[in-house]
């Protein structure tokens, strides 16, 4: 009467459960897959990201040094000392900028020349030196310095 015996009714049974068992494993698989291409994607966008939020960083610090090295007044006054100190410390933070992007990414990820760096200690150390003596005027090292930072600005915005 009946034309699948229960042998083949429980074959089917079976065979439609193994189906469904494989269509959600396959599932998962691929949502599996798509999470870990989104994670790569973001692991892979990681120095990118990083070297560019250092860069921004480098670049308002040196703006902030510009800003303040253009208001230091043309004699030496009071408040001089402490505003190349200020100054100073915007030259440090590129300073050490630099040295995170180069231990986290290598030489090639120098973010500001050495020689620049170099160069805008030795400003301030003149700078600090004539103030401290008071013999000499100050409008040749200041502009030294703004031309110096001015230089290194436009070399940080290419």
């Amino acid at each position: 009467m009946y034309r699948y015996s229960q042998q083949m009714r429980q074959n089917t049974t079976n065979l439609k459960a193994r189906t469904r068992l494989l269509a959600v494993l396959l599932v998962l698989a691929l949502l599996g897959c798509g999470y870990l291409g989104i994670s790569y994607a973001r692991v892979a966008n990681y120095p990118d990201r990083t070297q560019q939020q250092l860069l921004a960083r480098v670049r308002a610090c040196c703006a902030d040094a510009k800003t303040l090295a253009e208001k230091l007044s043309t004699s030496v006054q009071s408040n001089t000392a402490s505003q190349l100190a200020s100054i100073r410390q915007g030259i440090y933070a590129m300073d050490q900028l630099n040295t995170a992007a180069i231990n986290l990414q290598g030489e090639s990820a120098r973010l500001v020349p050495q020689e620049a760096l170099t160069a805008l200690y030795e400003d301030i150390d003149a700078y600090f030196s004539i103030i401290q003596t008071n013999t000499v005027s100050v409008l040749e090292t200041r502009a030294l310095l703004l031309n110096h930072l001015t230089a290194l600005q436009g070399l940080l915005t290419e």
